[in-house]
């Protein structure tokens, strides 16, 4: 009966000391694991850093670089909610709360979000892209989330500044410098797009050409930077006299076009009329009264671009033989 016993013991002990070894392994295989985790987030770049969340959305981890991109040192966020450890800008708050609310029921595994915030020490928008996911345990519960977020600022402002400059660049080629209306080659195509919409509707398209009385006189008797003024002048006082629906275009020189889709002759002249009276009105600074000839053509349908362009140009002429300062159709 000893000696039994003391097989049996002595096996427990072998038994223990297997236990304990292996559970050293497994023990050290895990820290070996979270040394190589830590050392690939911290690895990410200056542009990224690693998190965790509990299953109450509190944040629990935050590998380095967390400081340089949110602004916030860990101890003030560690611990706190998504929703405020930030000043959170747009939709930023309703995308996260949504994500992680489907992470919660089980119904999203990962997620690809971008978000903003005010930085707490410039004060300036910065953008996120989030990728995270979440664990569950067998039963379907949330333990935690964990992720990687990217600050990409930088690729946003670039884009953004290259949208604004190519706006810039688009308006430079469709727009004459000096007015700020159309130039000659947009005016013409918006034109040309009008024609080809009621070729497919019983709808009518007028157009107004207008060239200035005398503007040669306004030139050698005052200056271009006045001829300039009284250019730029006039197409404002246009340009607020007229639909926004209708379009405004310098045609070569002095001589305007103006398009007005839904418009008969009928009402077209009727605007030609307010626009040469309102331009004979107006008082330009140092230079005497400037007037303008005007000329009014309402589209017939399956005629020529060619065909309306010389119609109006010859009723501009009109009012320039009539006298000038009138309204010809």
């Amino acid at each position: 009966m000893g000696r039994e016993m003391f097989y049996i013991i002595l096996v427990l002990v072998f038994l223990i000391i297997f236990i304990y070894l292996r559970f050293r392994k497994q023990q050290q295989k895990l820290i070996e694991a979270k040394e190589k985790y830590k050392s690939i987030v911290e690895d990410l770049g200056e542009n990224f850093f690693a998190y965790r969340m509990d299953a109450e959305f509190n944040f629990v981890y935050f590998s380095k670089n967390m400081e340089n991109i949110l602004g916030v040192p860990p101890q003030d966020v560690l611990g706190k909610n998504f929703d405020n450890m930030l000043e959170w800008t747009g939709d930023s708050i309703e995308v996260g709360a949504k994500s992680l609310e489907a992470y919660y029921t089980g119904k999203q595994q990962s997620d690809l979000t971008m978000m903003s915030f005010i930085h707490p020490i410039t004060g300036k928008e910065r953008f996120i892209r989030v990728a995270d996911h979440a664990v569950h345990d067998s039963s379907g519960n949330l333990l935690w989330i964990e992720g990687i977020l990217e600050d990409i600022t930088d690729r946003i402002n670039a884009e953004k500044e290259l949208q604004q400059k190519q706006l810039e660049f688009e308006k430079l080629a469709t727009t004459d410098i000096l007015t700020g209306v159309y130039n000659r080659y947009s005016i013409m195509k918006q034109i040309k797009e009008e024609m080809r919409r009621i070729k497919r509707k019983e709808e009518p398209l007028s157009l107004i050409m207008y060239d200035y009385d005398h503007f040669k006189d306004v030139n050698d008797n005052f200056g271009h930077d006045i001829g300039d003024y009284v250019l730029k002048e006039t197409t404002k006082i246009i340009s607020q006299g007229i639909r926004e629906i209708d379009k405004i275009g310098r045609y070569g020189g002095e001589e305007f076009l103006i398009l007005l889709p839904y418009s008969n002759l009928s009402d077209t002249l009727e605007v030609a009329q307010r626009i040469k009276d309102a331009v004979a009105s107006h008082h330009f600074k140092g230079v005497k009264q400037i007037t303008i000839s005007l000329g009014v053509a309402q589209y017939n349908k399956g005629e020529s671009l060619q065909s309306l362009l010389k119609r109006i140009d010859e009723k501009m002429y009109q009012s320039k033989h009539l006298g000038r300062n009138r309204v010809s159709s």
